[in-house]
């Protein structure tokens, strides 16, 4: 069979907000410096217009009522997901930009940044540039899994701790510490709560995401947040030994361990689309999973990055796994 790859995802990602965060006099004290990406980023005080590219953290903003400091965005919402005030709340915010690169991740150009005068661009560092940025007194706040250097970003095995590192770390950015620990706590306390499941009961599982056509396919592994989702809805993670968050891998190594569950994670357009491209991809029709059809199409943002969805993402994986019963 001819090598085919699953290329490595780019501009997808994992977000902790984290780094080496310094330590202020007193809470929510600006300036505020840390490292990010391996740059120290200054922020002179709490900010207040904020440039949001691509839709990847919404999860955390909406649970840290930040909605009221965009000035520009550049997605969509996924349907179905968040609060319907959320949503139109998000959608009253200028849509700056509607390209987008073959992975789906927003194209947004250095002039459209600047016209909307921001005080904070949130974004991988692959979407805009940093010194530029930085020559125009603008801070980037790039999320640990955008950035150039992967040594920056979150290492080790997945954890729900990564969804209250998000929410600590990005609440201090913007001056609301107080609220993220408040939020922390409830969600420390629903994780808690939840059963969890047998582990391996529900089989074994791959999540994938698909760029436009099914040209190329991204499996996650232990760094993603798919793992512990996965594990907590008991699922076992064929890819949940392998060290990167997104890999480069291989047709011939995805039905060498012929999944039995596939999760077709989409961040935009419709469900039943991520299902299709799958289907688009001859090689893998033979996929106990696909013979099966136990191919579920699931929200990105109910996985990764860490987000206060990734908590709601264990149950709703456990309603569509129950679908398929």
């Amino acid at each position: 069979m001819k090598h085919q790859k699953i290329a490595a995802v780019c501009g997808l990602a994992l977000i902790a907000f984290s780094g080496n965060f310094a330590t202020p006099a007193s809470a929510d004290e600006f300036p505020y410096r840390f490292d990010n990406c391996g740059t120290e980023v200054t922020i002179n005080s709490a900010p207040k217009r904020i440039l949001l590219v691509n839709n990847s953290v919404l999860g955390t903003l909406t649970s840290l009522d930040a909605l009221d400091l965009l000035v520009g965005r550049t997605a969509e919402p996924v349907e179905g997901i968040y609060a319907e005030e959320d949503v139109e709340k998000f959608k009253t915010i200028p849509l700056l930009s509607k390209s987008m690169n073959d992975t789906g991740g927003s194209v947004i150009s250095l002039e459209t940044i600047l016209a909307t005068k921001p005080d904070l661009v949130l974004a991988p560092e692959s979407a805009a540039d940093r010194e530029l940025l930085a020559k125009s007194g603008i801070p980037l706040y790039s999320p640990p899994a955008y950035c150039t250097n992967k040594s920056t970003s979150p290492q080790g095995r997945a954890s729900f701790d990564l969804v209250y590192d998000e929410l600590l770390a990005f609440g201090r950015a913007i001056g609301r510490s107080d609220l993220a620990e408040k939020k922390v706590a409830e969600l420390k306390a629903s994780v808690k709560a939840q059963a969890p499941a047998t582990s391996g009961v529900n089989g074994t599982a791959v999540a994938l995401y698909a760029t436009a056509g099914g040209k190329v396919l991204y499996p996650y592994g232990a760094r993603s947040m798919v793992t512990p989702v996965f594990e907590a809805a008991g699922l076992t993670n064929v890819y949940g030994e392998t060290h990167e968050r997104v890999f480069e891998g291989n047709v011939e190594d995805l039905i060498a361990k012929d999944p039995e569950t596939i999760v077709m994670l989409y961040s935009f357009g419709a469900p039943e689309d991520s299902t299709k491209t799958l289907k688009m991809i001859p090689a893998l029709a033979g996929l106990q999973a696909v013979r099966n059809d136990r191919v579920i199409a699931f929200p990105f943002p109910y996985t990764d990055p860490p987000t206060p969805l990734s908590v709601k993402g264990v149950s709703m994986l456990l309603e569509k796994l129950e679908e398929l019963q």
